[in-house]
């Protein structure tokens, strides 16, 4: 897994703040280029994770990605982690800072929050792109990830210099389903120094509050994905990890999804995990502009 810059900024972007009532947002916004274009992260992470694929996207389309509340530069909320909460922040920023019915490119819980918006909001949503985001939630506590993020939660608790943070990271043992045995996380290619660096710069700006609320089940609260997914009627891209590499989007959820949704299409990307673009961004750059092109 790695990116291939490790950098808070990219050529053409300037970072923002809006204000979505409860809390204050921050954004990056490139170049008025073409229509709207919004890229929502995964929990724990920050906009700067679609770094790699600025460059491209920008050319095109006017992207704008966001700091989710209690991630990145953007506020805090005790206890406000809720799946509908962060959908209301992207709402209201969507109403008063994007002209146009924007595409959202959602990976993991920025998916959930993508597929929210588009049922409950579909004047705002002209496409969805849903990356390796969580169908059903019992599919999240069969995984690896409940421990994992427990485990990333209290690294953020712990706190210390970016150096600590990295080498915490380094040091996690992760079960990875076609492994026998937990390995540690620096031991995976890709992890080398600079991105678990770059990566608990992300840790170190994070309410541990966020996990805590995915560990404890609150935040799924209300959560039905056939109901969304009938609702959604854009067309909508769904990229599928591999199951066996920490995927979170099964076969079953994709068959499902293709069912109920309007305009459902499918990309899957056999030797890629969860990180989707983080592990490699080519392929996933391809679908999505691919995609981006039909529209």
């Amino acid at each position: 897994m790695s990116a291939p810059r490790y950098g808070d900024t990219s050529p053409g972007f300037r970072e923002q703040r809006f204000d979505a009532g409860e809390v204050s947002i921050n954004y990056a916004e490139g170049p008025d280029n073409g229509p709207p274009l919004v890229l929502l992260h995964g929990i724990g992470r920050r906009w700067q994770i679609f770094l790699s694929l600025l460059p491209t996207l920008s050319r095109r389309w006017h992207v704008y990605a966001l700091d989710f509340r209690g991630h990145g530069k953007s506020g805090r909320v005790a206890r406000g982690y809720h799946g509908t909460q962060y959908g209301k922040d992207v709402v209201r920023f969507l109403e008063e800072r994007v002209a146009a019915p924007a595409v959202i490119y959602g990976h993991s819980l920025g998916g959930m929050v993508g597929m929210w918006i588009a049922a409950n909001y579909p004047r705002l949503v002209r496409a969805l792109i849903l990356g390796d985001n969580v169908m059903d939630p019992a599919t999240f506590w069969d995984s690896m990830y409940p421990e994992f993020f427990g485990s990333l939660r209290d690294l953020a608790l712990r706190g210390g210099t970016t150096e600590e943070i990295a080498h915490g990271l380094a040091e996690l043992k992760i079960r990875v389903p076609t492994l026998d045995e937990p390995i540690a996380l620096g031991d995976l290619p890709g992890n080398d120094l600079p991105y678990l660096r770059w990566w608990a710069g992300c840790i170190q700006g994070l309410d541990p509050d966020t996990f805590n609320m995915s560990l404890d089940g609150s935040s799924w609260n209300g959560w039905d994905s056939d109901a969304l997914l009938r609702s959604i009627k854009c067309p909508t891209l769904l990229l599928q990890a591999s199951e066996e590499l920490g995927g979170l989007m099964s076969d079953e959820d994709v068959q499902k999804a293709l069912q109920l949704l309007s305009d459902g299409r499918h990309v899957e990307f056999p030797t890629l995990g969860h990180a989707l673009h983080l592990q490699q961004a080519e392929p996933v750059l391809r679908a999505i502009t691919e995609f981006l092109e039909t529209l």
